[in-house]
């Protein structure tokens, strides 16, 4: 394949045609990809800090998609609250800390439906 000099000048890109175009063959198939493997020298010395294995840690693996759905997520949430509720009323030692989760849950559900009816009144507009 003949390869053009590209120091050629702006006269001569006026008089440029279709035929100096040059394209790679189509009947040759692209070059594997050069991915590098991660060595084993490289995990040891760029460790993942405490605050980054934290989120790992508290990150699910896999997230069902259904979650993602706001009324399974409200749902989900109610029915979390009535558990920690239970777990609250029941005399455990975190009595306390379930019934502040209780609250926090349902500050979030009272949030929902705020957003909810704000939605509506959108809409209907």
């Amino acid at each position: 394949m003949r390869v053009r000099n590209l120091d050629i000048g702006v006269e001569r890109i006026t008089r440029w045609q279709v035929s100096d175009e040059f394209h790679l063959p189509a009947e040759e198939r692209a070059a594997p990809a050069f991915l590098p493997q991660p060595r084993h020298l490289d995990e040891i010395l760029q460790r993942p800090s405490l605050d980054e294995r934290l989120v790992d840690l508290l990150r699910p693996d896999a997230v069902d998609p259904d979650l993602l759905n706001p009324a399974t997520l409200s749902r989900t949430r109610q029915e979390v609250a009535g558990l920690l509720g239970d777990a609250a009323r029941a005399g455990h030692a975190a009595g306390g800390a379930f019934a502040a989760a209780v609250e926090i849950l349902n500050a979030d559900s009272r949030l929902d439906e705020e957003v909810r009816a704000a939605l509506a009144l959108l809409l209907r507009a």
